[in-house]
């Protein structure tokens, strides 16, 4: 019989954080951002790479290639909008917006170079406090292949 796995993943629940002073306005810092996506939330391959989906992380749904700048974009508004959780180094580590509605987090990947990747948060309970702030969030629609 296999074993079980010893890890145990918990709700991560994040929080909004006012935007800290020592960086940059939020225009600066969004200009700055990049989305790379990333395999591991993906069952197509993407600019990201291969699909790489594994069990326990969240599936995104399937954006056409062309429809990655419009990721990009939605990543900067939520930037500029303030719906951020706290920062590592330059970059806020978290941010939250609204695709198709369904809420997403993207996650800062790389510190030093700014890059994120999203997905979709599927679990109400792991939605950032406050949740007013989250009803705030950037709104897009972007089609889904």
């Amino acid at each position: 019989m296999p074993r079980r796995p010893t890890y145990r993943h918990r709700i991560k629940r994040g929080q909004i954080r006012d935007w800290p002073d020592g960086v940059g306005t939020p225009d600066d810092v969004a200009a700055q951002v990049r989305y790379t996506g990333s395999p591991l939330h993906k069952t197509y391959p993407s600019p990201a790479g291969p699909p790489a989906l594994r069990a326990d992380e969240a599936k995104c749904d399937q954006y056409a290639e062309e429809q990655w700048p419009r990721l990009l974009d939605v990543l900067r508004r939520a930037i500029r909008a303030g719906c951020v959780g706290d920062f590592r180094g330059a970059f806020p580590e978290r941010a939250w917006a609204w695709i198709n509605g369904v809420l997403h987090e993207a996650r800062l990947t790389n510190e030093g170079m700014g890059e994120y990747h999203g997905f979709p948060v599927n679990d109400k309970r792991q939605y950032p406090e406050p949740i007013d702030r989250v009803e705030a969030a950037p709104r897009v629609d972007t089609p889904v292949v």
